[in-house]
């Protein structure tokens, strides 16, 4: 998924997450992903996915189990 997106996004299939966010990204279980861009809500990880994020999340980063690579900034 690439471009502007005005509310929050859940990721049920493999991939990247790039661009603007307006709402939270909920990673769902079982998911690899990579979130780059800007994140205007949170990122929540599902228990079993996997996610990396080397953008800014301007809210937190909520981990319910899963594994989460963070090399971005957390501004929440």
């Amino acid at each position: 998924m690439r471009g502007m997106t005005a509310g929050s996004v859940q990721v049920t299939s493999d991939g990247v997450v790039d661009g603007m966010i307006g709402g939270d990204v909920i990673v769902a279980s079982g998911i690899r992903a990579i979130v780059k861009g800007m994140v205007a809500g949170d990122v929540i990880v599902e228990a079993g996915a996997e996610v990396r994020i080397t953008g800014m999340v301007a809210g937190r980063v909520v981990n319910h189990g899963g594994l989460v690579d963070m090399r971005g900034m957390v501004a929440g």
